[in-house]
């Protein structure tokens, strides 16, 4: 039987939920908003199948990365429409394209973050782009399953924990499955933005979320709410109005240092594991690894696009003969695994928990307001985001 006395020895990957024979196991929120196994005692039999398909408890060494690259979709439109640069819709469509389904993280009506799945291409942009937070897997290990058994090609797509459960799950590896994780920051927690959310804007009243969004660009992206009526939050008000030309030029820095939304990927409220995690390094559960090209200025000028760069780690024969079919809607170069990795920090070691998350926390369990909690940090920080903005406009030279 499995049970959690450890908060950083459990990533809430679900696989002990979907293996267990007699439903007894429930995935339940704590206080901060994260699920955790709680087993019905009176209906275990005792099987141990929970704690076989732990992939903490059972951490299987998974596979060695055997190629790097930087890349980026042909098409200006899907990196347009990706977070990055667009390698989750090139493995989706190869999916697609023959017969077979896509799963991955999606909003529901709520904007509550679940996984779910596509079975053609005007489904899969529901899947696109980054979610900062956690998702809710519930039976999608056994839904990937069954379609694995009915023969058809799956594509899972999750954090290196989701992936290492949904193995361990499987118990066994299925030629129709593919599967790709993430350089992973870490999950914030579901209760916080759900918070978040209520505070900022009605669910009814949103028509889109995108926590990356690119009108500054790739890599000056930030949280953009859509509603409605097509007011787009944050909205620059005052003197931001009549700087827009400025703000263009700047690719945003100014914008997001004074004006966005506070929410993002923050260590003050991810899940405790993410802070000890086990599936960090270069040996990999998935068939491929998706990340971000950050640094590639430095490390690849050539290969930059405002659109969006991607790091795109190949780790399996299989990821091997899925990248010959791949490479015709792909630009690409080979990249090293350490030019890689220098500017992706999180690919080799865990995140460090803020100073502050105790004291987030504590507050966040009282029912304060998730802006109002977020306004004393900011407060703290008014010094740091003065230094910010004095270099950025070059008056730092004065202190």
């Amino acid at each position: 039987m499995i049970t959690i006395t450890d908060k950083t020895k459990c990533c809430g990957c679900g696989a002990c939920f979907n293996i267990c024979p007699k439903t007894c196991i429930r995935m339940k929120a704590d206080d901060e908003g994260f699920a955790y196994p709680e087993v019905n005692t009176d209906l275990c039999i005792n099987c141990g199948l929970c704690e076989k398909v732990c992939p903490i408890i059972n951490n299987n060494p998974g596979n060695e990365v055997k190629t790097v690259y930087a890349a980026g979709h042909k098409s200006a439109k899907i990196k347009t429409l990706s977070s990055s640069g667009g390698m989750f819709s090139l493995l989706a469509e190869h999916i697609l394209n023959q017969g077979g389904a896509v799963f991955g993280a999606g909003f529901d009506g709520s904007w509550r973050v679940r996984h779910t799945f596509a079975e053609n291409a005007n489904d899969l942009d529901k899947l696109r782009r980054s979610k900062y937070v956690q998702s809710d897997t519930g039976d999608s290990f056994k839904t990937a399953k069954d379609f694995l058994l009915s023969g058809r090609q799956v594509l899972f797509t999750g954090t290196p924990c989701q992936i290492a459960g949904l193995k361990n799950y499987l118990g066994k590896d299925y030629p129709n499955l593919l599967t790709a994780d993430i350089i992973c920051h870490g999950v914030p927690s579901p209760a916080v933005w759900e918070r978040f959310l209520a505070e900022t804007a009605p669910a009814s009243n949103i028509s889109a979320v995108d926590f990356r969004h690119k009108r500054f660009g790739w890599d000056a992206s930030y949280l953009n709410i859509t509603l409605k009526n097509g007011v787009n939050l944050p909205q620059a008000g005052g003197v931001f109005n009549y700087c827009k030309g400025f703000l263009n030029r700047s690719k945003g820095k100014l914008f997001r240092l004074i004006y966005r939304l506070p929410y993002t990927i923050s260590n003050m409220y991810e899940r405790p594991s993410c802070h000890a995690c086990a599936f960090k390094g270069k040996r990999k559960y998935a068939d491929f690894t998706m990340a971000d090209l950050w640094g590639v200025k430095e490390v690849m000028p050539d290969m930059y696009d405002e659109k969006g760069v991607s790091l795109l780690m190949v780790n399996s024969a299989k990821a091997e003969a899925a990248f010959k079919d791949l490479a015709v809607n792909l630009l690409y170069k080979d990249i090293s695994l350490e030019a890689a990795s220098k500017y992706n920090p999180y690919f080799l070691r865990s995140t460090s928990p803020s100073p502050c998350r105790e004291e987030f926390f504590k507050s966040f369990r009282k029912g304060e307001s998730f802006y109002k909690i977020m306004s004393r940090y900011k407060r703290r920080g008014v010094k740091g985001l003065l230094l910010k903005l004095l270099r950025f406009t070059g008056g730092a030279k004065i202190l």
